[in-house]
């Protein structure tokens, strides 16, 4: 490689977002190879079960204001973009960074719907998911480039809840998408988008194309 891309990753962050039930440790792959491709990778937690969206956004910004980088990239797996959306639909960042959501309802969610209609549903979800998804649809704000990137292994919950293919097993590939966004579908599962080389690769091209 050349000096240029070299000199371009050295100055930039990537921020990984990780979705519902996790703490990020699941994210720990992913960023392995970012860093592997020249990245600083940081890991945002938030309680994404008993939380709230507004709560979890806010935290979000600050934590993404005080990484170090000319650029600060942010990654968000399924519900963590939704959280990212929540954040740029407030207001802009200070610093310019591109965007990339793996396997996130931006277009809304079937089984989020499906599970929500009981009680003991709604309960598992939480108030992320209610809020972000379920009561509001997300909306991209738009401002910075993005890339969205799908599953197509129905492997996950979705089989049980009779899921229309294609999906990942938890999220349609259709619900993925966002108008003027780039979109991607690869072959993998939901919790597989954060273990495939594919998508590490394509995030590092991408982050390192700005």
């Amino acid at each position: 490689m050349g000096g240029k891309p070299e000199d371009t990753r050295r100055d930039d962050a990537v921020v990984l977002i990780h979705g519902l039930w996790m703490t990020g440790t699941e994210m720990r792959v992913l960023g392995g190879r970012l860093e592997e491709s020249g990245f600083r990778v940081r890991y945002f937690r938030y309680r994404s079960w008993r939380g709230g969206l507004a709560q979890a956004a806010s935290a979000l910004r600050e934590f993404v204001e005080a990484t170090d980088g000319e650029r600060v990239h942010l990654v968000g797996h399924s519900l963590g973009g939704v959280v990212i959306s929540k954040m740029l639909e407030e207001a802009p960042l200070s610093r310019p960074g591109r965007v990339a959501m793996l396997g996130s309802p931006m277009g809304g969610s079937a089984a989020a719907r499906i599970v929500s209609r009981r009680r003991v549903g709604r309960w598992l979800m939480g108030g992320v998911i209610r809020e972000g998804i379920v009561e509001r649809a997300p909306k991209w704000p738009g401002g910075r480039e993005l890339l969205v990137v799908a599953g197509d292994i129905p492997l996950g919950s979705g089989l049980l809840l009779g899921l229309r293919k294609p999906h990942d097993g938890v999220i349609r590939v259709e619900e993925t998408r966002v108008d003027g966004a780039r979109s991607i579908t690869v072959r993998a599962s939901h919790v597989g988008l954060l273990l495939s080389r594919k998508v590490a690769a394509l995030l590092s091209d991408y982050f390192r194309a700005g």
